[in-house]
């Protein structure tokens, strides 16, 4: 073999094939070259001169410089922020910080476009493109390029643009995507290349790049808080969203349920929502959240462009990644796939965390390098999360491993076990952890049964929609053990159905437990009647949220039979409590007050609080019914706390709402809104719509009784809408009788008639003979507004002796007041007189004062018109005198 010649360029020791024969189109420029033969190791040192990089030109410039989005929502108020800043110092340094896509490069366009800018830089405002400036010299040629500057011979273009920066009148220098050299081969060049010239008074610097930290030791004002820039709300997302897809083939409306569910997923990412919204030019909103669902972040991208951070969610994600990635420890990672695996994140992270992956040293300093790099980010309450189309392509490419699953499911499964006993404490703790629970209660339910952990959701009613699936799972593993396991995961299906208001669902589900009772043996007969009382008990309850109170009835008797058969007092109570409600709906007082007691004595006696607190919160209703308030407080007061011991947030809510009705009746309206209020956030936040629905009639109810009309009818067409969506025609009653009262108040007296007589007729299919008797109050006052004097008579007559019958003073006062509004109204003075008499002395009897004003008002106006009639002097003063007594309470 012949040695090849070492010559000056090229050195090497022994006898070898010239391995760079034929080689071209390469740089080896100094590098060291080791070629290990069969028999010898030879080394090369190449010396060959150095290939200048390309020089940057102002059309490479320009060619990178894109003009201002003309979709731009939710954020002008960060544009006004910096524009203020720039105009109000000579010299601000601005740092727009954040993920890739959440939108810097647009806010920084429309800072740049900002018509005050412009008048104060007056030419001197200069946006560089830095992902085409990989380092120092590149990013020194690309500022003199962008200004405008020569270079003359012997002399550098940093000193050049340095001199430049000294001499020149205010300028402002904008470095778009300055994470490209920062993030280069030599960053301390760079750093030191940012800190000159921030260092010229008369320079203002923005930078916009990715991560939570500005560039060197300048002061930088961070735009939208510490984190960078936030993510778009949902208001300003289907504003983008509308905008990006309003010339495509489908008419979309900003309020579309499924926009919303679409929106959610993208998280408030620009980019994300701008490439999901691209699609909806050509597909329905359906078909995209279907492919959304399968294809996650591989749907973002445009179709018919090359790839890249503009055009595709995952190379923008990827870019992040890329920089990181030499950073991270096997303990990054793992933290990594964690955060994208937990839809909650992982609240309390300091604690969590070690528990769920285990202690590692390096832990707390990969979470701060993946939080620095704006992977992941800190919410409130120490919550390390991810937005949600970082977290799907992250799971995509570091998928989830089965010893982490394992991990996931033994952390929580114990968390579980320490929750707090009572549900309201409980709740606390568990709402930040919740998502991650049914998670990996899920993927548990694939593999083995978990029976217990299912029970502990029976207080949480919030959750019940996400919880009834996974019983379903857990039902598939009953079937094939034990019978009473199965019927008590059917009975637990069953009673979150039924809270929901899918009342034929959960009809089902009692069917099925009876036909399984019918499978036990002979032995089994005390389990048998046991969940055959249930059946009928758990019917009763449907049928009463039904308003079907004699089907109720009929059901919650044969339950009481039977649990007195078999001594369960419990269930006994439980019946005995319901029956009593019904009764008080029914009007039937006395029978209800009766059961009531004699159901909260039995659950006083076997200790069941939460049992006993319902009996008195139904005692209260009682007396509110009879207009003895306090007595009515004094219930609902001691009701509250049993409620609040017991941790059950429902009963406390209803509570408040009976609380905040007893203010409404005595004409409190501040303090009854801030009660009906309170309990309305309390039922909506535990998912019980019944209780917000009837908050929400109340607060209506308060509009209309303070001349609020147009808001009492928004009100009340709300809460009716609710309440026909949960099939509860008692609450539909209600808000069609008090919109007719709005009506007649307004003078629309054909359309108050309608809505009364379908609310009458509604309140007597369902037995409330009160809401009837109401509705035929009001609508005698309507036909005394249209002059139809006779028929208007007979109507409050009937009215009042149905009030009479049922006990209720202040509803046979008002008829009598109205009845002598009449007498009054056809010059019937005398009977006027004695009407008004009877009705101030029926409302002397209530606690409820403002009636009595109004009776007072209305006999005034009586004589006032008497007197107007030319009647003698000496009759307008026995009358003035009589009207003082009545004032005065003589």
């Amino acid at each position: 073999m012949k040695p090849t010649d070492n010559s000056p360029d090229q050195t090497g020791t022994g006898s070898q094939a010239n391995i760079l024969a034929g080689a071209h189109d390469f740089n080896i420029v100094r590098s060291t070259i080791t070629n290990i033969g069969r028999d010898a190791h030879y080394t090369y040192n190449t010396y060959l001169p150095e290939s200048k990089p390309k020089e940057i030109t102002a059309d490479d410039l320009l060619l990178q410089n894109p003009s201002a989005p003309d979709v731009f929502t939710g954020r002008s108020h960060l544009v006004e922020e910096s524009v203020n800043l720039l105009c109000e110092a000579n010299q601000v340094y601005i740092a727009i910080l954040g993920t890739g896509g959440i939108g810097k490069t647009s806010v920084v366009l429309h800072i740049m476009e900002h018509s005050l800018i412009t008048e104060k830089f007056a030419g001197r405002c200069y946006f560089i493109p830095c992902e085409i400036l990989p380092d120092a010299t590149n990013l020194t040629q690309g500022l003199v390029r962008a200004i405008g500057l020569q270079v003359p011979q012997r002399k550098g273009p940093l000193g050049v643009l340095l001199d430049y920066l000294k001499g020149c009148q205010q300028s402002l220098l904008i470095l778009d995507n300055f994470d490209a050299p920062w993030n280069g081969e030599d960053q301390a060049k760079v750093r030191n290349f940012i800190n000159m010239i921030c260092s010229f008074k008369s320079t203002s610097v923005i930078v916009t790049m990715r991560g939570t930290d500005g560039p060197g030791k300048i002061k930088w004002h961070k735009l939208g808080g510490q984190l960078g820039l936030p993510p778009l709300e949902l208001g300003p997302a289907k504003e983008a969203f509308c905008s990006f897809s309003s010339d495509g083939n489908y008419a979309i409306k900003e309020d579309d349920p499924i926009l919303e569910k679409l929106l959610i997923q993208m998280d408030g990412m620009p980019l994300a929502i701008m490439l999901i919204a691209q699609h909806a030019r050509e597909l329905p909103l359906q078909d995209l959240m279907e492919m959304w669902n399968i294809q996650k972040t591989t749907l973002l991208k445009k179709i018919g462009e090359q790839d890249d951070r503009l055009t595709s969610i995952e190379v923008s994600i990827e870019l992040t990644l890329k920089v990181i990635r030499g950073k991270l420890s096997i303990t990054g990672q793992d933290i990594l796939r964690l955060i994208a695996f937990l839809p909650s994140g992982i609240p309390d992270w300091l604690d969590s965390l070690p528990k769920i992956i285990g202690s590692f040293p390096d832990t707390n300093m990969q979470v701060l390098i993946l939080k620095k790099s704006c992977l992941i980010y800190e919410a409130d309450s120490k919550i390390l999360k991810m937005l949600t189309p970082i977290g799907e392509y992250i799971s995509k490419i570091f998928e989830i491993t089965e010893d982490s699953e394992n991990k996931i499911w033994q952390f929580y499964e114990s968390f579980m076990g320490s929750l707090s006993g009572n549900p309201m404490h409980a709740e606390i703790q568990l709402q930040l952890h919740v998502a991650n629970v049914f998670k990996a209660l899920d993927l548990q339910l694939e593999k083995s049964s978990h029976i217990n952990m299912l029970n502990q959701f029976y207080h949480h009613s919030q959750y019940f929609s996400s919880i009834v699936p996974l019983i379903e799972k857990q039902l598939k593993w009953s079937v094939k053990t034990d019978l009473n396991e199965q019927i008590n995961m059917i009975f637990l299906k069953e009673y979150m159905l039924t809270f929901m208001g899918q009342y034929k669902e959960a009809e089902s589900e009692i069917e099925k437990v009876q036909q399984l009772t019918r499978m036990l043996t002979v032995t089994n007969q005390s389990s048998k009647l046991q969940y055959q009382a249930d059946c009928y008990r758990r019917l009763g309850y449907i049928f009463y949220y039904q308003n079907h109170y004699d089907e109720s009835k009929s059901m919650l008797r044969r339950a009481k039979e039977m649990f007195e058969s078999i001594g369960n007092t419990f269930g006994v109570a439980q019946c005995l409590r319901m029956l009593g409600e019904i009764a008080c709906l029914q009007s039937d007082y006395n029978n209800a007050k009766s059961m009531l007691e004699k159901a909260q004595q039995l659950f006083v006696k076997i200790g069941e609080e939460q049992g006993a607190a319902h009996s008195l919160r139904g005692l209260g209703d009682i007396y509110i019914m009879f207009d003895q308030y306090d007595r009515a407080r004094e219930m609902l007061e001691k009701a509250k706390e049993q409620f609040e011991r017991a941790g059950t947030k429902i009963g406390v809510a209803q509570c408040l709402q009976r609380l905040g009705n007893i203010f409404r009746s005595q004409e409190q309206y501040a303090k009854a809104k801030l009660l009906l209020e309170e309990a309305k956030g309390q039922f909506e936040s535990a998912g019980e719509k019944l209780g917000a629905a009837e908050c929400l009639r109340s607060l209506g109810n308060i509009c209309y009784m303070q001349d609020q009309y147009d808001e009492a009818r928004i009100m009340l067409r709300q809460a009716k809408e609710q309440f026909e969506d949960i099939e509860n025609r008692r609450g539909v009653a209600q808000c069609s009788q008090l919109l007719g009262d709005t009506c007649r108040t307004c003078g629309q007296y054909q359309e108050a008639k309608l809505l009364l007589h379908e609310a009458k007729g509604c309140f007597e299919d369902i037995g409330d003979k009160h809401g009837a008797a109401q509705c035929l109050q009001s609508l005698g006052e309507n036909s005394r507004m249209l002059h139809q004097y006779e028929e208007a008579k007979a109507m409050l007559h009937q009215a009042k002796e149905q009030f009479e019958r049922l006990g209720s003073r202040v509803g046979a006062a008002q008829c009598l007041q109205h009845l002598g509004n009449i007498n009054g109204s056809l010059g019937e003075y005398e009977d006027a007189k004695i009407m008004l008499q009877q009705a101030k002395e029926q409302f002397e009897g209530s606690e409820t004062g403002w009636e009595l004003l109004s009776a007072y008002n209305t006999w005034e106006t009586s004589v006032e018109f008497w007197a107007n009639m030319g009647k003698q002097r000496s009759c307008w003063s026995k009358l003035r005198s009589n009207l003082r007594d009545l004032k005065t309470g003589h």
